[in-house]
């Protein structure tokens, strides 16, 4: 990061006291739940409600699919823009320009059309917020990284656990929209929390010590934030098994977001709350996931992602094979699990390899699973056809992950 002009930047190393980097993480979690909450209505919400405006489920695909078009690319920048700009200037730029797209929603004239073009949107500002985040919050406290980025995404993650429960409450109670008002009125609160505690900060730039025959002068800037151990190729076998490992994780996601309550919805004996309470299931063994692997050693992670898409793949199986509640809970606690790990290894591995770009590194991590992101809703509604109930899609997904099981298995046994 540059210094933010303007905004009384501080050093992050040499003026922040330990307290106040733990408030500043402390504050950046809160965000993530909040803003999480947020997502996680609006990408249920609008297959969802594209579903009540007698959309296909191709368009109801392509509601949740255009969200990861742009993700696929826009972290990537994001993290790049917040690296230069600053975090708190990017988060805020993030969550104005949100609120902005969400007064969207509830008009009168929206079509499906209409809300493919917001997902599309949103997918743009997430680009810039979640980057920012991972890159706060690692580069804060970077002895002890996979905790914090277990911290970070278990709290994403339990930010989606009571969306769900807030789309099917609202809208039977209240009226279809009515819980896009909640989320209007949660990122008001992110705002106003951005604004009054995130302080800015830019990163450490010092003199380095002379050495015998170093010509340089004493007080020349020196960038000790260097990585201590030799850079890791992004196109290392190690990175290329994470980018797999994330896409699936992306894949898996939104394909489940995107088509499961449509179809839990119109199975015989079930109702609109009960995929609520499975997508509910699903987010709570995800999120324990996370907080299971926040002390896991670094060097596991390779292992962590080849379990993740072991239990991605067992828990779709048994979506397709049966419709029973038993089995469905049961496969949301394997799949909840196993996109955890499939995500939080991925996002270690690739993150940890820099001190100096945290922001770029987890935009690369966000692009891979925006990759997912838009395959996902898009491949399993056109398999699906104009079937509702068709279960192919969840076929495909098991295929999926053994495919990229296999790819990740082979890609990590292999010598560098």
């Amino acid at each position: 990061m540059v210094p933010q002009q303007g905004e009384g930047a501080i050093d992050v190393i040499k003026c922040l006291s330990e307290p106040e980097k733990k408030r500043i993480r402390l504050v950046a979690y809160l965000l993530t739940v909040l803003s999480t909450f947020s997502l996680g209505v609006t990408e249920i919400f609008a297959p969802w409600y594209a579903g009540i405006l007698h959309a296909s489920p191709w368009e109801m695909g392509w509601a949740m699919a255009s969200f990861g078009i742009v993700y696929t690319f826009s972290p990537a920048l994001g993290g790049k823009v917040s690296d230069r700009i600053g975090r708190k200037r990017s988060i805020a730029v993030a969550t104005i320009a949100y609120i902005c797209v969400l007064l969207i929603y509830p008009q009168p004239f929206v079509m499906p059309i209409h809300l493919i073009i917001i997902r599309a949107l949103e997918g743009l500002f997430f680009g810039l917020f979640n980057p920012s985040i991972e890159g706060m919050v690692a580069e804060l406290c970077p002895d002890s990284q996979v905790a914090v980025l277990g911290n970070f995404s278990s709290s994403w993650s339990v930010g989606m656990i009571l969306s769900p429960f807030v789309i099917g409450y609202m809208s039977v109670t209240y009226g279809h929209v009515t819980s896009i008002y909640v989320v209007l009125a949660m990122e008001l609160v992110v705002l106003a929390l951005i604004l009054l505690l995130v302080k800015p900060y830019t990163m450490q730039q010092i003199a380095a010590p002379t050495k015998t025959g170093d010509t340089r002068h004493e007080t020349e800037p020196a960038n000790l934030l260097s990585d201590a151990r030799p850079p890791i190729s992004k196109t290392s076998n190690r990175f290329v098994a994470s980018y797999f490992s994330v896409a699936l994780f992306g894949f898996s996601s939104t394909l489940l977001l995107s088509l499961f309550p449509t179809y839990v919805q119109n199975l015989p004996g079930y109702v609109t709350t009960d995929f609520g309470v499975l997508l509910a299931v699903w987010n709570i063994s995800r999120t324990f996931a996370f907080l299971g692997l926040t002390k896991t050693p670094r060097e596991y992670m390779g292992n962590v992602m080849i379990i993740g898409a072991i239990l991605t793949g067992v828990s779709m199986f048994l979506v397709y094979g049966s419709t029973l509640y038993v089995f469905l809970a049961a496969a949301m606690v394997l799949c909840g699990i196993g996109v955890g790990f499939n995500y939080l290894g991925a996002l270690y591995i690739v993150v940890s390899a820099t001190e100096k770009e945290k922001g770029a590194h987890a935009g690369l991590v966000e692009s891979l699973a925006g990759v997912g992101f838009f395959v996902g809703p898009i491949l399993g509604g056109w398999i699906a056809g104009g079937e509702v109930t068709s279960n192919l899609p969840y076929l495909l997904t098991a295929v999926y992950a053994v495919v990229s099981l296999i790819i990740i298995v082979a890609l990590l046994k292999r010598k560098k």
